[in-house]
């Protein structure tokens, strides 16, 4: 007889992370590891749930890797952000990324750098295709793939633009330069088709970015609508939420511009680089730096499942 058990995994990100939009510890739309279907999935017998520990991305930095992880777990202490705001004075060869909270502000400073390039714009407009008939799924699926990759893309030749999708050994969050607009002939369904094609300069590699498919899945994981539209955004300033999955290697963050009041936002946001070298920072005060309570019970729980204790083995003490 052979064994023909199935054993499916899936991968999460980092509770301790930015939570969703709208979602807070007491709000009616609680995280998703408090719901009845991960219950019943991942607490039951049939499931587990495991944590991959370390900071590989900040592997080369290990006193980054202490600080944020004291930011992650909220027991950043004064000298730790006395250490964050003193990379105010790093200076950069290239352009920065601004992080900002609000989308407004990202397409205001985006919209301006894009102005001062003298040469014609080039639109790429995209669709939402809808493959579900219930108003309530649509709804849910449209604000996700808002949330990943918007309806246009404007662009110009030498405009700053960063990678949202991997892409020929390119990482997402990958920043370069937009070289040449043109077309390329593809072969879909038998048929010869012709699609745009953004040639783009990162680090020295060319590399065409056709459009790709950005899906949204309802929660038995069947795709209800997706969008197809070249991934790249404009690089000279990004949301927080938007900068989730990227790596970049160079950020500033003006902290006294925005009202950090979301969970994980923070952490969030100084983890997207590799190094502190890699951030310019000003105005971070302990208040910024929030976690939230019913990610750090979940966290904990795992951990003491796990046979760690999470007061001594598994989160830092205050700094």
């Amino acid at each position: 007889m052979h064994d023909c058990s199935l054993i499916l995994c899936t991968a999460a990100g980092d509770p301790l992370q930015v939570v969703p939009v709208k979602v807070t510890d007491t709000s009616v739309d609680g995280m998703v590891f408090n719901c009845p279907a991960w219950r019943s999935t991942f607490a039951g017998a049939a499931g587990t749930v495991t944590f991959l520990t370390g900071f590989h991305r900040q592997s080369g930095d290990s006193n980054f890797q202490s600080v944020l992880d004291r930011v992650r777990w909220g027991c950043a202490g004064d000298s730790d952000i006395e250490l964050i705001n003193g990379t105010w004075s790093n200076m950069f060869a290239g352009p920065i990324t601004k992080m900002r909270i609000i989308r407004s502000s990202v397409l205001t400073i985006n919209e301006a750098k894009l102005r001062t390039i003298e040469s014609p714009v080039r639109v790429f407009t995209g669709h939402d295709v809808v493959l579900s008939s219930y108003a309530a799924v649509v709804e849910e699926a449209l604000l996700a793939l808002r949330s990943c990759v918007d309806l246009s893309l404007l662009l110009k030749l030498s405009a700053f633009a960063i990678l949202t999708r991997k892409l020929d050994g390119v990482a997402p969050g990958m920043r370069g330069t937009a070289t040449e607009f043109k077309h390329r002939s593809v072969v879909a369904s038998c048929e010869l088709l012709e699609e745009d094609v953004v040639v783009c300069d990162f680090n020295g590699q060319l590399v065409e970015v056709p459009r790709m498919r950005f899906s949204a899945y309802c929660s038995a994981g069947v795709e209800v609508a997706y969008c197809e539209l070249i991934p790249l955004i404009l690089g000279w300033a990004v949301t927080v939420h938007r900068s989730q999955g990227l790596i970049l290697d160079a950020i500033e963050i003006d902290f006294e511009l925005d009202t950090w009041t979301t969970c994980g936002l923070v952490y969030t946001a100084l983890s997207r680089v590799c190094s502190l070298s890699c951030v310019r920072v000003r105005g971070l005060r302990r208040s910024h730096i929030r976690v939230s309570r019913c990610a750090v019970a979940f966290y904990e729980s795992i951990l003491v499942e796990c046979g760690i204790d999470p007061h001594v083995d598994g989160r830092p003490t205050l700094a």
